[in-house]
């Protein structure tokens, strides 16, 4: 059933509306610079999901006329609208002018054959009324997507007035602008700084800037200089910024400015040490204990828990447990007490505590080696030792299990991003023993690929090098990077939307994809995009913002890990051809209709989940910013029961895999800068029983 019909204004309000939408029909929005965008949509054929009745068909929206309207069907969510603007356009504003019967959540899709649909807006606010967007894209069909109505009684639909569509013809844009120079702070404060940078250039223009700090969109600015707030007081924070035209190129990054916020106020006291530590519970592998709050004339926050002197944990309440222990240990035990300015109380007194035998789930652990890198990918050859890559370095280490360290040699043709970009992901051929081959995923000097090089003895042999894969999006940060060969023979590629959201739902973009690789590089004929022909063909799932972790279960099954912007990381069960719905849905955040639920959401402060693992139906998930291993006992489709290990104990964690002898091999990640060799970072044997 259709909305219901409003009753027809006066004979001169509706002369005046219909004047009034023919005079914004030639208004720009905040038009980029370059040739003024026209109205491209007026007269166009239009389809929608559905009509309610007649008088209300999709061409009712694009007719210049404001007194008419296209209503869909009552009571249904999703319903779309789409025109087809006869040639290929660059999109730069969309003007819907709404009845009543508006939508609260909606998505701007554009798409250049009705079947292959890329998201350049999205909203869960909609207000109704007359919403004039600045969007960038482009492509032949534009579609509004509605996913929640306004009027939420069964008889209402969606019903526009006036779709409007304004952009270019006759030329495509996909040069990016070049990136922002001169990145510079001033002003800074406890909780916010000035920042400035000198404009960026653009064949076309410039429409705006993104700010992002530690890799973690902040806002967006159409100007050269913002204030960012929010920031936390004495603390250290990393700036950049990338340039964005009408199209929805997007820049490489600006040089970093790094800040350092002051204290609010002047703070040279110490907390008082911890009181009455005492342990709580004891089993062979961890230690629980609780102590009596200290104070400090501003506010402790958080302990530090030590073991023998060194650190073993870290709370931000009165209790911790310690894991990683040995069966039948004697472990002496103190806590100290930090504030906000970084001041430190003297240890507590000691407390002793002796672990059990036998052994618990997560065991203890060993150190194997130290790496003055940053070990990021890991597998392990068929004699049981393994090989990591050295993201920063840009070479391959072979590491026996009794600790003994190869340099195997570098990887040709890798470069950084200073930032998250390098030597990423490595995996071992399935059939090394007969063809040598190691499959890595680095970043080169225009993109992120796929490359496979073969070993000869201890080294690596360059004239051997083959490029599987080009084209992934690079950027500073969002470059995803980890491997996984399945079950089925085929190579599974994690990959970053190269800090241009618009990518995850674009398959003509290989950014913000679960990518699936025949060994030789080409792509599989059973994938689910093969036939739409080019990057789509490799596409296995998609609507992802940057996939760090990949793991088969027993069934065959692919998990997925990926990083959230400043909500929620997630972890996923890939289904074959399944949307994840980034950019407009973030775990569970934002406008998350038609998509696909992730089976497991944490908060980023809690994550950032990176490399995962699968061992006897329990998930490993390696944490950075949270600096935890996570395990989660898979239950059907679904994961059940989680715990929590090595909370700050070992710094953040980048890796987690799968020994051949049953334990984990576990790396940290002590990325500080992305020089080479100046990092301190651990790889770790963990025992599981």
């Amino acid at each position: 059933m259709a909305p219901r019909t409003r009753r027809a204004a006066p004979t001169l309000l509706g002369a005046l509306a219909t004047a009034l939408a023919v005079v914004a029909s030639t208004l720009v929005s905040a038009a980029p610079a370059g040739a003024a965008p026209v109205l491209l949509s007026q007269g166009k054929p239009a389809t929608a999901s559905s009509s309610g009745a007649s008088g209300f068909a999709p061409s009712m929206a694009v007719d210049g006329n404001a007194s008419t309207r296209w209503a869909s069907q009552g009571g249904v969510d999703p319903s779309w609208i789409s025109v087809d603007l006869g040639t290929t356009a660059t999109i730069t504003r969309v003007r819907l002018q709404w009845d009543l019967s508006c939508a609260r959540a909606y998505r701007i899709e554009t798409s250049p054959d009705a079947t292959t649909w890329t998201t350049v807006f999205a909203t869960s606010t909609g207000a109704g009324g007359v919403e004039d967007l600045v969007v960038g894209g482009t492509g032949r069909h534009v579609r509004v997507h509605g996913t929640t109505r306004c009027r939420t009684a069964s008889y209402h639909g969606y019903s526009l007035q006036e779709f409007q569509v304004f952009g270019e013809t006759g030329r495509v844009d996909t040069t990016p602008p070049s990136p922002p120079a001169d990145l510079r702070s001033a002003n800074v404060t406890p909780t916010s700084v000035d920042l400035a940078w000198n404009p960026a250039t653009d064949d076309v223009g410039v429409t705006s800037y993104e700010v992002y700090r530690s890799g973690q969109f902040v806002k967006a600015v159409t100007g050269t200089s913002t204030t960012v707030t929010g920031l936390s007081p004495n603390g250290t924070f990393t700036f950049y910024v990338n340039a964005k035209d009408a199209a929805g190129n997007i820049s490489q990054a600006s040089n970093n400015t790094e800040v350092r916020t002051p204290p609010a106020q002047a703070d040279t006291e110490r907390p008082t040490p911890p009181m009455g530590v005492r342990v709580t519970g004891v089993t062979a592998n961890s230690v629980s204990l609780t102590w009596t709050a200290s104070t400090d004339n501003i506010g402790v926050t958080r302990y530090e828990v030590l073991a023998g002197g060194a650190k073993a944990g870290d709370a931000t309440g009165t209790s911790a447990t310690i894991g990683g222990l040995r069966p039948s240990t004697s472990y002496l035990f103190t806590v100290r007490a930090f504030d906000a300015v970084g001041n430190v109380s003297d240890q507590s007194t000691g407390v002793n505590a002796t672990t059990t035998a036998g052994g618990d789930q997560v065991g203890a652990v060993t150190q194997l080696a130290t790496d003055n890198d940053v070990p990021w990918g890991l597998d392990f050859l068929p004699d049981g030792s393994g090989v990591y890559s050295r993201r920063d370095a840009f070479d391959i280490v072979k590491l026996s299990p009794s600790g003994v360290k190869t340099t195997l040699g570098t990887v040709p043709n890798v470069v950084t991003t200073n930032g998250e970009g390098g030597l990423l992901g490595i995996e071992v051929s399935p059939t090394f023993a007969s063809d040598n081959y190691l499959y890595v995923y680095h970043t080169a000097a225009n993109d992120n690929r796929i490359v496979r090089i073969k070993v000869q003895g201890n080294a690596l042999v360059p004239s051997s090098l083959q490029v599987l894969l080009t084209g992934i999006p690079r950027n500073r940060y969002h470059n995803g990077g980890r491997l996984r060969f399945g079950p089925d023979g085929k190579l599974y590629a994690g990959t970053g939307d190269g800090q241009n959201a618009n990518w995850a739902q674009d398959l003509t973009n290989l950014g913000g994809k679960v990518l699936r690789l025949n060994p030789d590089g080409s792509a599989p004929t059973d994938n689910p995009f093969y036939g739409n022909g080019g990057n789509a063909r490799y596409v296995w799932t998609y609507g992802h913002r940057n996939v760090q972790g990949l793991a088969f279960d027993a069934q065959g099954r692919l998990w997925q890990a990926e990083l959230g912007n400043t909500v929620m990381d997630e972890l996923n069960l890939s289904e074959r051809g399944g949307n994840y719905g980034w950019p407009a849905c973030e775990g569970t955040s934002g406008n998350c209709s038609g998509y696909l639920a992730p089976k497991r959401t944490w908060s980023t402060a809690n994550a950032s989940p990176s490399g995962i693992a699968i061992v006897n139906n329990a998930l490993y998930v390696a944490t950075l910013r949270g600096s935890r291993l996570y395990r989660l006992v898979i239950s059907g489709t679904s994961v059940g029961s989680e715990t929590t290990h090595f909370q700050g104990t070992y710094g953040r964690l980048r890796t987690v895999e799968r020994a051949p002898d049953g334990s984990l091999w576990l790396t940290t990640s002590d990325d500080r800068d992305s020089v080479p060799n100046n990092s301190n970072s651990r790889i770790l044997r963990v025992q599981l029983n």
